[in-house]
């Protein structure tokens, strides 16, 4: 259900659209392929930094989640209490989101043309997607959105290669496949933060903060947490068949417990910063 506000403002989008960036084209389909891998497979964030978002902002806030996909992140931010707003540019993503968290509003929308009204927000998150359109126009829109004082938030769930010899060998395969597409851990989205105008708009530098996010999931759920990732979705079926030969025969002698589960370590990044 969207309420009069959201209503208002699918209308205002609508009307923009034509003048707006596009969102990235393997973003848009790779996510719209493997919706329901995505759903499934990928992790949720760790209660630590889910804690630390609820002690920086006031009880009840007022928050976007940008570019919310299935809505992992939102479910996370509404059991915390916060007036949550869903906004994500792909239909299939939307689609699911209302599944998974059916009591929040879900509205079409990207980073340059949030569609909600001016200083309407407490905070802006985006969990796993900044890298997608970390450019001026996005935060300059994140400060029209937000109220005096509102935090932009940023997180990302990133396999910890650092921490696990498997999972350095699995990334080692698939990120063969993302040189040509913008990902967090090649650090670009941080360059944003480095021009005079986001240095206008928010208190910068930005509050960094690290958090471990180990958990357990059934081996044969890897290969379709890969496969979520939208540079493998857009893979032709021979390519995503030699990948996973090859990811199987890492996995293969990974220890498991008795229900065929295995440790999968993550590390979880935050990254917050304030309107001016």
């Amino acid at each position: 259900m969207i309420s009069h506000v959201s209503h208002l403002a699918v209308r205002q989008y609508s009307s923009l659209s034509s003048t707006s960036k596009s969102i990235h084209a393997v973003a848009s389909k790779g996510f719209n392929l493997q919706t329901d891998a995505y759903a499934q497979t990928r992790p949720s964030y760790p209660e630590a930094l889910l804690n630390k978002i609820q002690d920086i902002l006031p009880e009840k806030a007022s928050v976007i989640d940008l570019a919310a996909g299935t809505g992992l992140m939102t479910k996370a931010l509404a059991a915390k209490g916060f007036n949550v707003t869903a906004v994500e540019p792909v239909e299939g993503m939307r689609n699911k989101l209302m599944e998974v968290v059916p009591g929040v509003p879900c509205i079409e929308g990207t980073s340059w043309n949030i569609p909600v009204e001016s200083e309407s927000q407490n905070a802006i998150v985006v969990a796993q997607a900044f890298h997608w359109f970390d450019d001026v126009k996005t935060v300059e829109e994140m400060h029209r959105v937000l109220k005096p004082g509102g935090y932009g938030i940023l997180a990302w769930n990133l396999e910890s290669g650092n921490r696990s010899e498997w999972v350095a060998m699995l990334r080692n395969c698939y990120e063969a496949y993302d040189s040509a597409v913008p990902q967090f851990r090649k650090m670009k989205w941080r360059q944003v933060f480095n021009t005079e105008e986001a240095k206008s708009l928010f208190a910068l530098p930005y509050t960094s903060e690290l958090f471990k996010h180990d958990y357990w999931v059934p081996k044969q759920d890897i290969w379709r947490r890969v496969l979520s990732k939208s540079y493998i979705a857009s893979l032709d079926a021979p390519q995503q068949e030699a990948l996973k030969v090859q990811l199987d025969a890492i996995l293969k002698d990974v220890p498991t417990d008795d229900q065929n589960q295995v440790l999968y370590p993550h590390d979880s990044h935050l990254i917050y910063f304030v309107k001016k």
